[in-house]
């Protein structure tokens, strides 16, 4: 082909991507989670994630009422996590090693171990919203409540006031925050373990889970309870009975008929319902979609063209399809180089 109907086949591919990805639509809120061994070493970084405006020619997101942010980072072609701010690519903790338009197009997660980047096949990133997944209202109770042993309780007072039931009361670290109710005891996640205190952002507390999970009533073993040993220091132990459970997910306590708001959200290209007539699209997805249309029909007609003016000079078969592609056959080729060799 010749230079200028590259250029021109070039130019066409290029506005058709990109009228592809302005089209698209991807999530404005999306999970990030994984199993309880990711959980221990970079669980902080794990949750809800909300969008928020655009970076590196694609959605970006914050997570819920935490620090970090996940972007695309174009340098390296790849999705990555910042505890700064979008464009910082020091000290990430978090890789998605795939260029898709949306966060969620494909899994393919390595996250830092202390080391090294390990791949993980159970980290993974997809469209859910906190109260589609996690529950609303908790109970948080055990068997070993009043069991005593030696004449003395498996539960302290402060233990065992930590049972009950708790309601979600906000988001922070992009999970739910629970509190007692009409009381000062709080369940939160928060430096990479669940912990009941007395106070939201308190670093101890008298129930607690090392590494935890997204939604706490998810999490099946490892709880931990507050004691006080022989010399009156206080330590932790395992109490393997307490669990906690669902007693009403948020979803379940919204009416149909009302619509649930789950904050600002930056995300282009959202397709509106309206009575009686099919959903819209955004303006620029039309004005690229005529940009392509046209292209194309430029397209077509520039190689109809050139096949008609081949035709008319007798071209047939396979000689009329090189003409119009203008591509050279190979015996041509030969014979311009034998006429250059004789020479």
């Amino acid at each position: 082909m010749a230079d200028k109907d590259i250029f021109f086949v070039f130019l066409f591919l290029a506005f058709t991507k990109l009228s592809l990805g302005a089209g698209k639509e991807c999530c404005s809120s999306v999970l990030l989670d994984s199993d309880l061994a990711v959980h221990k070493i970079q669980g902080d970084k794990l949750g809800f994630y909300t969008q928020l405006g655009y970076y590196g020619a694609r959605p970006a997101y914050r997570q819920q009422g935490g620090e970090f942010f996940i972007f695309y980072y174009e340098e390296e072609q790849h999705w990555i996590d910042s505890r700064y701010f979008y464009g910082a690519s020091l000290f990430s903790k978090l890789v998605n090693e795939m260029d898709g338009y949306c966060l969620d197009d494909h899994n393919n997660w390595s996250f830092y171990n202390g080391s090294d980047l390990m791949y993980s096949e159970v980290l993974t990133s997809n469209c859910s919203k906190i109260e589609d997944v996690c529950c609303k209202e908790l109970r948080i109770s055990s068997a070993n409540s009043d069991v005593i042993i030696d004449k003395e309780p498996y539960y302290n007072n402060q233990s065992k006031d930590s049972l009950g039931d708790y309601k979600a009361i906000g988001i922070i670290n992009g999970r739910f925050v629970y509190q007692k109710e009409n009381l000062d005891s709080f369940l939160e996640y928060g430096g990479k373990h669940w912990t009941v205190s007395y106070g939201v952002g308190q670093n101890t507390g008298h129930i607690i889970h090392q590494g935890g999970s997204v939604c706490p009533e998810h999490i099946e073993k490892e709880w931990q309870i507050s004691y006080t040993n022989a010399d009156g220091d206080w330590e932790w132990k395992d109490d393997p009975f307490l669990k906690i459970t669902c007693v009403k997910k948020m979803t379940d306590m919204t009416p149909k008929e009302e619509h649930q708001d789950t904050g600002p959200v930056a995300q282009a290209y959202i397709q509106t319902e309206h009575a009686g007539q099919a959903s819209s699209y955004s303006a620029e997805t039309i004005v690229l979609g005529c940009i392509t249309m046209v292209l194309l029909s430029m397209m077509i007609a520039f190689f109809t063209r050139r096949f008609y003016r081949a035709w008319g000079r007798g071209a047939q078969g396979k000689q009329l399809l090189f003409e119009t592609l203008d591509i050279e056959q190979a015996g041509e080729n030969q014979a311009s180089f034998n006429k250059f060799e004789d020479q």
